[in-house]
């Protein structure tokens, strides 16, 4: 198979995202089973897991039997949420961890995440795999496929993890898995600790009929926001396509901006135990984040440390850093104690621990926090307007900003940020507008449109969605 024949690269900068079998096919993630197969000692071992999607049986098929024919030692884990594949990778101590899915991407795409020797992938790393599929030059050998489960061993670590909940409130919860990998395993842990869990979506499915497998756009959680409203006293947790990501109702109905979570957990983790002693907390903050998570943090004693977007990225960080705490944009939050991984369930557990320790709802914690006057991210195709043509309008439109160029570019000024970046996932450049007080908001908004007049209909649309207009 030669790349030249795709109309659509699925190679993205630490994992593979792409149309099935367009651009992720079966004899694709067969080869890539076979270079990542040359690439480790022979016998190996390796977890593949995958999500729920309709394709994700054939191309989990294809990536093992690549393994094998490496001479890999398998251990198939199955279909199951991501936190559980990388949780039994680490309990098994395998060398690398592969996961057949494409995250909050729609039903139609499938891709792969990979992790090897317990580290991220580098985009070195994936280059250096994708030189190799193309290349063919693939060992040859004999491995086999073994079949693990080690879901009973994740619920009794989770159980044993926060059994100090049981009873505690808030007792009630509206569950929103979105037909994806938390919609049987998740509720099944939450009443196990003593919740009353009301579910929607918990059935999995891989045409993701109810919503989109994307939990943090406030527009797919329409229907969990009625439920809510519907059970006093409760919360709604939504998670995406595989579980990872979270996102959070409060019991208004009203969706909780990850930005607002951000702070909260920030809040968290430097008044919690795990900070006790450190005089160096370090929080790993996605550029992505309004700055006044990264303020927040400063309040509190914490060191922000800001990160390109991006799981590898992310994560990667946490573990050089040794941090405490990783906050993304999207709902993905970062734990010193999962070995600065992500767990879209852990998370959910960890902000009821927090209103439990607070004892207050969530309605009520939000109106503690400091006001953000900021567009949500904004997306716009990339070829309504491509990335070089925003960034130098931007650039032009604030000339005196300082520049940082960690994702993207960033323009910092003194009443304010613009950040402009291209996907590492979609064709699609991201736009976020924010200031430090009203009036500085509005300028730098309407000088953001005048100079970006290609972009100025869907900015306008998503403001108007989200109210900030």
């Amino acid at each position: 198979m030669t790349m030249s024949m795709m109309t659509e690269n699925p190679w993205k900068p630490c994992d593979l995202r792409g149309t099935y079998p367009e651009a992720v096919s079966h004899a694709l993630f067969h080869d890539i089973g076979s270079a990542i197969g040359t690439m480790l000692a022979p016998q190996s071992r390796v977890v593949v897991a995958g999500d729920f999607r309709l394709s994700t049986p054939d191309l989990k098929h294809a990536l093992s039997d690549g393994l094998v024919h490496a001479g890999i030692h398998v251990l198939d884990a199955g279909q199951c949420p991501t936190p559980l594949a990388y949780f039994t990778a680490q309990q098994l101590g395998a060398a690398a961890v592969l996961i057949v899915t494409a995250s909050h991407n729609p039903a139609a795409q499938n891709g792969l995440k990979l992790m090897l020797e317990s580290m991220p992938t580098t985009p070195q790393q994936l280059s250096e795999i994708r030189a190799l599929v193309e290349s063919g030059a693939f060992r040859s050998g004999h491995g086999k496929i073994e079949t693990v489960d080690l879901f009973p061993i994740y619920m009794r670590t989770t159980l044993q993890r926060w059994a100090h909940l049981h009873g505690g409130k808030p007792c009630r919860v509206v569950l929103d898995a979105g037909n994806g990998a938390w919609s049987e395993l998740g509720p099944m842990i939450f009443k196990q600790l003593g919740f009353d869990a009301v579910c929607i979506s918990c059935v999995a499915d891989g045409n993701f009929p109810d919503r989109s497998p994307d939990c943090a756009q406030a527009a797919n959680l329409a229907r969990l926001s009625t439920a809510v409203r519907e059970w006093p006293d409760s919360i709604g947790i939504a998670w995406d396509g595989d579980g990872d990501r979270v996102a959070f109702i409060d019991e208004t109905g009203s969706y909780v901006t990850t930005d607002e979570i951000a702070i909260l957990f920030a809040e968290a983790m430097l008044t919690g135990s795990a900070s006790k002693g450190n005089a160096d907390a370090k929080i790993v903050v996605d550029v992505k984040c309004s700055d006044v998570v990264r303020r927040s943090i400063l309040r509190q004693s914490g060191t922000p440390l800001l990160e390109r977007t991006g799981h590898a990225f992310m994560r990667g960080r946490m573990v050089a850093e040794q941090a405490l705490l990783g906050l993304d944009a999207c709902g993905h939050y970062f734990f010193h104690e999962l070995n600065g991984g992500d767990d879209g369930l852990f998370s959910a557990f960890y902000l009821l621990n927090f209103m439990q320790s607070r004892g207050g709802s969530l309605a009520q914690l939000r109106s503690t926090l400091p006001r953000i006057l900021s567009t949500p991210e904004i997306r716009i195709p990339a070829v309504q307007l491509p990335w070089a043509k925003a960034a130098a309008a931007l650039c032009s439109a604030f000339p005196h900003a300082s520049v940082m160029e960690i994702d993207g570019l960033r323009l910092v000024m003194d009443d304010g940020i613009v950040l402009v970046r291209e996907s590492g996932t979609e064709p699609v450049i991201s736009l976020r507008m924010e200031g430090f007080d009203e009036m500085s908001y509005e300028r730098i908004l309407a000088r953001s449109l005048q100079c970006l007049p290609e972009a100025a209909s869907v900015i306008h649309h998503e403001l108007l969605k989200t109210g900030a207009e």
